[in-house]
């Protein structure tokens, strides 16, 4: 008799549960904060005065999702440069998650040429994830297992840019009225979704070990 059973890999599990803390956290956030504008304040207002332990979490768990997925994707087979890239990214841009949670807006401390410890986080932060998507389209493009994902990556990652274009112009150019609520918000939720979709998949493709037992002869 041969009996089988799926092994759930760990790094997909812990990115899924950090994406479902940062998902509700998105969603319950502007109902215990209505002295804020989901439209025009960014997640940062969110993870400063009260309630500003909900937003802090989301954003030290996404940062515990970002480098769990990076870890969880060593064995995948898609091209192999771009995969390290792409895993490369994703743990930086944990990293970086971490230290919104570590710093939050207006937070004393260093400053970097891109400004306070927050924002400079939040920026490579940003930036990593959309290398890592760019790297991930092109790590499975050829896949026969992943590349049902391309597409997508390249849709997240366009919608994501853009948002991230939008809100660098709300920064250089205020007058313009450009809502940074709003663009910042369309920089996270494509990502989050994608990742989310990515760790769902590793999750169900993970390694499935035989165990072989047999009756007595």
């Amino acid at each position: 008799m041969e009996a089988r059973w799926r092994f759930i890999n760990p790094w997909a599990d812990l990115a899924l549960l950090g994406i479902a803390i940062n998902l509700i956290a998105l969603l319950v956030s502007p109902l215990v904060r209505p002295d804020l504008n989901p439209w025009r304040d960014s997640l940062s207002y969110y993870a400063v005065g009260p309630s500003s332990w909900l937003q802090s979490v989301a954003f030290g768990a996404m940062g515990v999702a970002l480098a769990a997925l990076g870890l969880g994707l060593k064995r995948v087979p898609v091209a192999p440069r771009w995969r390290t890239l792409c895993r490369a990214m994703l743990v930086v841009s944990g990293v970086c998650s971490v230290g919104l949670f570590v710093f939050p807006m207006g937070a004393p401390g260093p400053r970097t040429f891109i400004g306070d410890l927050h924002q400079t986080a939040g920026t490579i932060g940003g930036v990593a994830q959309l290398i890592a998507a760019f790297a991930f389209a092109v790590a499975v493009r050829h896949s026969r297992q992943w590349s049902t994902f391309f597409i997508p990556a390249i849709v997240a990652l366009l919608l994501a840019a853009t948002g991230a274009l939008l809100t660098q112009i709300a920064i250089w150019y205020p007058d313009l009225g450009i809502p940074m609520g709003a663009t910042m918000r369309l920089v996270v939720v494509p990502l989050v979704l994608f990742w989310g979709a990515v760790a769902i998949r590793l999750r169900n493709r993970s390694p499935m070990p035989v165990n072989r037992s047999g009756d007595a002869k």
